[in-house]
């Protein structure tokens, strides 16, 4: 039986797992929800998603799915330590600007989203974290220095192209990667080109969905 993530049909947590697993040439399935006579607890959450059900293996914590399917993707069997915990670190990074973003995002109103409120927080969490990011990426090539892109670079793709919560709150706030990180945005735009990931964006439904009012 393939791996079974549980997570919500938009990209929010479970969406670089998901481009780990497509690239890397991982089948898995997916479910909205847990099976009957599952409870969060069996898989150590106290009730949040993703999780993952691997035959005698459950897990949660997005961070701890993208890392295993990074060890058991046949693309990245080779990689090194060095390069397994650069991977990982652009994995925890994505999962703190997410984490601050959304923490923004889904504290808004309606109204206050309707009326544009709260755009300067979405700026400073951007600033903060963004500026940082964009020294450490190369000017060309992947992060981890190979012919194809690994869990790093997919990372930046996460943070660049996925609506929830990313994009909803570039559009919130009037963000423009590309003009204001442009090493950020290249690298994306670069990474997207492989015929892996093209392939794996093109067929995502989750991506670039939203929740209703997003």
């Amino acid at each position: 039986m393939a791996p079974t993530l549980v997570y919500f049909p938009i990209a929010g947590r479970g969406e670089l797992s998901r481009l780990i697993a497509k690239v890397g040439g991982i089948d898995i399935e997916e479910a909205p929800r847990l099976p009957d006579g599952h409870n969060a607890s069996d898989y150590g959450s106290t009730g949040s998603l993703p999780v993952l059900i691997d035959d005698d293996l459950k897990i949660n914590e997005s961070g701890a799915i993208e890392v295993y399917f990074s060890l058991i993707a046949p693309k990245y069997a080779d990689l090194t330590a060095k390069q397994q915990a650069k991977d990982a670190q652009l994995s925890h990074l994505k999962e703190t600007y997410m984490a601050s973003i959304g923490k923004v995002i889904f504290s808004m109103t309606k109204e206050e989203r309707a009326s544009g409120a709260k755009k300067e927080e979405v700026k400073v969490v951007r600033s903060k974290y963004y500026s940082v990011l964009e020294k450490i990426l190369p000017e060309d090539g992947y992060i981890n220095q190979l012919e194809y892109p690994t869990p790093a670079d997919l990372a930046i793709v996460n943070i660049c192209d996925a609506y929830m919560p990313f994009g909803c709150a570039y559009k919130h706030a009037g963000v423009d990667l590309s003009a204001d990180y442009p090493k950020i945005h290249s690298h994306s735009e670069r990474t997207k080109l492989d015929p892996d990931v093209a392939k794996a964006i093109e067929g995502s439904t989750s991506m670039r969905a939203s929740f209703p009012g997003f």
